[in-house]
């Protein structure tokens, strides 16, 4: 039976414990590590006590990291139904930046860290291992601690305008390289365009690396 207090009313810590289990029990299977806020119900409120199991539903189909509002109903002799609101952080450990950088700086290793984060917050997402970012260079200055979101990064420009070039053309069976030049700058895996130093054509190639680019044989 449930618990209740003196007065025969339906205790409100059972309410919020009733809250607080449904969501756990959705959230678990989604994040290890998470902390569950529900807010505080009037204390003037005095409900029948229920003989049954307290049914709590989400007034959003999905339960995940954020804030919700949440229902808990009473199907017992005297039903009743109360609203409440609740947040839920869930938390994973997010590269950040563990010292200021300008613009245009390239992330190194010794530049970020994992920091455990309430990733509800992060709407234009996040990083869970510094590989995947290094190398990559910031779109625009960042503080100490700022964690890091695809949006903030570009592919570091390996080639830049002017650039000495070789121009490598192959096939299963055969390689021809020859120098040119970069008409544009180019990070890896871009295409650019690029002058053949032999036969003055302007041609478009795939960035390899520092000075180096290849064109379908």
């Amino acid at each position: 039976m449930p618990a209740y207090g003196d007065s025969g009313y339906q205790k409100l810590a059972g309410i919020r414990n009733a809250v607080v289990d449904y969501l756990s029990s959705k959230i678990r299977r989604q994040y290890q590590d998470f902390d569950i806020d529900v807010s505080a119900l009037d204390s003037r409120l005095k409900l029948p006590v229920c003989q049954r199991p307290l049914e709590v539903f989400p007034l959003r189909g999905t339960v995940k990291a954020g804030a919700h509002s949440v229902g808990v109903r009473c199907n017992g002799e005297h039903p009743w139904t109360i609203y409440t609101k609740a947040v839920i952080k869930a938390y994973r450990p997010v590269v950040v930046l563990n010292q200021a950088l300008p613009r245009g700086a390239i992330i190194h290793k010794d530049a970020v860290a994992l920091k455990r984060v309430d990733i509800g917050s992060l709407r234009q997402g996040y990083f869970s291992e510094p590989g995947q970012i290094l190398g990559k260079q910031l779109k625009r200055s960042l503080p100490e601690g700022k964690v890091l979101n695809p949006a903030m990064l570009t592919s570091a420009k390996v080639i830049s305008k002017g650039d000495k070039v070789v121009i490598r053309a192959s096939s299963p069976v055969l390689e021809v390289r020859m120098g040119g030049h970069a008409l544009m700058a180019g990070a890896m895996g871009e295409s650019i365009r690029v002058r053949n130093d032999r036969s003055n054509r302007i041609i478009e190639a795939i960035v390899q690396g520092p000075g180096q680019v290849m064109v379908p044989f």
